[in-house]
């Protein structure tokens, strides 16, 4: 398995489609460099100034919603073909012809792309963070510590969180319509939370059903929603009413405890329910 995890990661890193992702992740970063530049050096009327705040909390929300989706976008490419493409190729005849384990091999199969994109949500998180920082942005210089390890922690489980459902459509299906059915899933997530918060807003039960069963589907909003909420400081009017207001893609109040049991459990089972539909396939 451990012989497994490190091809694994060799294949990925070598891959144009990680290539393309970090340059793309350069360019946003530059991006979010410039626009805090600009936003920093703007001179802001006294009777505007008040809104300042609220508008740190939104340059804020913005660049860590888009680089939630790169990432899960970047898991999505990497983890779509992950077993269905060394099946249509052929290589994993080979692989298994060895005193490899069909478990063995899925579970090195998915650490090896884990540990990648672990390392690029860290990296990427901390880009962002230094970069606020450097500008004295007041939503990242107010962060702890333990706001920064715990948003971080919350943050890496997204991308994971994806790529177990993506190994179980890469064992079941061919890898485009795998990639596409996952970028949809996901994508479904944040429309669930804008269903939600739209519910509490109008206070319609059926509506906001509608949107937790979304979530139940697609929980990756949710998990991604705790990580900001976590991030985010809580001072101040703006804070709040940004909070309340769910962020950009909604989200409503903050999950229960046992919403965050379901997702752990949806993750694992997907990814056993890969090892196990991997073992029952005929490699005849």
């Amino acid at each position: 398995m451990t012989a497994i995890l490190s091809v694994t990661l060799k294949e990925a890193v070598r891959k144009k489609t990680f290539l393309v992702m970090g340059i793309v992740t350069v360019l946003y970063l530059v991006f979010w460099a410039a626009l805090l530049h600009y936003f920093q050096a703007m001179h802001i009327d006294s009777r505007a100034a008040d809104f300042k705040p609220l508008a740190s909390i939104v340059l804020t929300q913005t660049v860590l919603q888009f680089s939630s989706m790169i990432l899960c976008l970047l898991t999505i490419i990497l983890g779509s073909g992950a077993i269905s493409s060394e099946m249509e190729t052929g290589m994993v005849h080979a692989i298994l012809s060895r005193p490899v384990g069909r478990a063995a091999y899925i579970l090195g199969r998915f650490l090896g792309l884990a540990i990648l994109v672990s390392a690029y949500a860290t990296v990427l998180m901390a880009a962002i963070l230094c970069i606020g920082r450097a500008y004295a942005l007041d939503t990242v210089t107010a962060l702890s510590a333990v706001q920064i390890f715990q948003s971080w922690l919350i943050y890496l489980c997204v991308p994971l969180a994806v790529l177990c459902l993506t190994f179980y459509g890469s064992v079941s299906l061919k890898t485009v319509p795998n990639g596409l059915l996952m970028i949809f899933i996901y994508i479904l997530g944040n429309i669930g939370g804008i269903v939600e918060m739209i519910g509490n807003y109008v206070n319609s039960k059926t509506i906001n059903s509608v949107g937790i069963f979304i979530s139940l589907v697609s929980p990756f909003h949710t998990l991604y929603g705790a990580a900001e909420r976590v991030l985010l400081p809580s001072s101040g009017i703006a804070g709040e009413l940004m909070r309340g207001a769910g962020g950009l893609t909604g989200g409503g109040q903050p999950a229960s405890a046992a919403m965050y049991v379901y997702i752990a459990l949806y993750a694992a089972g997907f990814l056993a329910l890969a090892a196990r539909k991997f073992g029952k396939v005929d490699m005849n």
